[in-house]
């Protein structure tokens, strides 16, 4: 089994039938049949049935199709690393909530001090950035506490409050607490879900749920219907968002979050991501 196997296999299944297949290819429909017969035989398993004129995929070939769009993604993000210097791209990974985080001027002077560096971003919640990280699509995760540290290095930033925002006629008292918000519709991101409700359990809160969701702007969104008020990260703030919206620190302790940087363990870090990295870490705790 070879890489041309697979990108072979992968070409019989977007198309449908060997024959169309084969064009793609600009091949003969025997050669490619017989590349096909020769990588089943080395498997030992039947991955696709025969006889119908659609291709239809066997269970084993459903789950050889999804590895090969692994390795033939892997492949080719290993073959344009090796085309550059790989210390001129840093490959990040970031969930939404903290994407604020980069309009920072201390990244925008990093990024002029840097001008030969690409930046593959890639966005995504916490669990999916842990992934990209552990199977070498990414080499640094911003991600926002709690999360598995078992498997990766960990860098924590200083925490920070929650912030509430709506229109301003939610405002017409003044908001500081969660207390403040019992009469209050909600609009919370299903990340911080359990935090809040733990913490309101604890307080004998009752809060008004009306939405849930998983990206802080889609928060912002409905809090610019009028809906009710989010409740988002201080960071999220430097997300683009409606003039009309006003916002208030929450004072509660308890409902700080934490951003925290991923690395893979066992690896060392390169010169210019630790730099990188040095940008966010800078008056942090």
């Amino acid at each position: 089994m070879d890489i041309r196997q697979m990108k072979y296999f992968k070409t019989i299944v977007e198309e449908g039938t060997i024959s169309k297949a084969a064009k793609v290819l600009h091949m003969a429909q025997p050669p490619l049949s017989m590349q096909l017969k020769q990588l089943e035989e080395e498997l030992g398993v039947i991955l696709l049935k025969r006889g119908n004129k659609q291709i239809e995929l066997t269970d084993a070939g459903t789950q050889f199709y999804k590895r090969c769009l692994q390795i033939l993604d892997l492949t080719e993000i290993t073959k344009n690393e090796l085309q550059q210097s790989y210390q001129d791209v840093l490959r990040i990974g970031i969930t939404p909530s903290n994407s604020g985080l980069i309009q920072q001027a201390k990244i925008s002077k990093f990024v002029d001090t840097n001008q030969h560096v690409q930046f593959a971003i890639y966005e995504g919640s916490t669990y999916e950035i842990l992934d990209l990280l552990l199977s070498h699509n990414i080499d640094l995760g911003i991600v926002r506490t709690p999360f598995d540290t078992s498997k990766v290095n960990t860098y924590y930033l200083e925490k920070e409050p929650m912030v509430i925002i709506g229109k301003k006629e939610f405002f017409k008292e003044k908001i500081s607490k969660m207390e403040d918000l019992k009469k209050i519709p909600l609009i919370i991101h299903r990340r911080y879900l359990p935090l809040i409700n733990d913490y309101c359990l604890n307080k004998q809160i009752q809060i008004q749920l009306k939405v849930t969701c998983d990206d802080s702007r889609t928060s912002l969104i409905w809090a610019n219907s009028g809906i009710g008020v989010a409740i988002i990260p201080q960071c999220s703030l430097a997300l683009a968002y409606d003039s009309s919206l006003t916002y208030a620190l929450l004072e509660d302790k308890s409902l700080y979050t934490g951003v925290a940087f991923i690395t893979r363990k066992n690896e060392s870090i390169p010169i210019l991501l630790k730099e990188f990295m040095e940008c966010f870490k800078r008056g942090s705790k």
